[in-house]
């Protein structure tokens, strides 16, 4: 299934060079599946959506007559959630990630993950998080899908993903310049350039 037929927004910046983020313009709420989140179905929807409150939930804010509620779900129960700017995050083993393009080859961005360093536990949340050590600053991510497993926009780990279903995607990857990055965002075509390296073999 694609989801290029999402309407696309142009953010901010991130990272020091001319990258800008992008989101899927999706009503605001909660989403218990990817296939709700393509099918525009919030469960529960509101004006604002909003993860962690202090007791670990998402907090959606829900009119209800001249006030407004907030329900707290818990996150374990939801693939991610829409906020009252737009901007979708997807939870995953704990961690928010940032949808930035939504595809068969979905993007992320994610400034607070915390390494672990307990691989028998529950402390190494996302794969590759210890030779990274802990940061604040963006750093970059991909899914196959909506529903793939989370992994750092690395080569190493792109080679892995796509050596086998599409080696001309990964033999473009080989062939980008020093001075070129997989995140380089293109205003014209609204593209990272990693998805139009993927685009152009074809990816499905």
């Amino acid at each position: 299934m694609r989801f290029s037929s999402f309407s696309i927004v142009i953010l901010s910046a991130l990272l020091a060079g001319p990258v800008a983020a992008q989101v899927v313009v999706q009503p605001p709420g909660a989403y218990r599946t990817a296939a709700a989140y393509h099918r525009r179905q919030p469960q529960p929807a509101g004006t604002d959506a909003f993860f962690p409150d202090k007791r670990g939930m998402v907090v959606v804010e829900v009119p209800q007559g001249a006030r407004t509620t907030k329900l707290r779900i818990a996150p374990d129960s939801v693939w991610g959630f829409v906020n009252g700017k737009g901007r979708t995050t997807r939870l995953f083993r704990g961690n928010e990630y940032r949808l930035e393009y939504a595809d068969t080859l979905c993007i992320y961005s994610s400034s607070n993950i915390m390494a672990g360093n307990d691989r028998n536990g529950t402390n190494l949340l996302v794969p590759g998080a210890s030779a990274m050590g802990s940061f604040t600053s963006p750093r970059y991510f991909f899914s196959r899908g909506l529903t793939g497993l989370i992994f750092p926009l690395t080569m190493p780990y792109l080679r892995e993903a796509y050596s086998v279903s599409n080696p001309a995607f990964v033999t473009s990857l080989a062939d980008l310049r020093v001075d070129q990055s997989l995140v380089d965002f293109d205003r014209k075509t609204g593209l990272f350039r990693i998805t139009t390296l993927y685009r152009a073999s074809n990816g499905r």
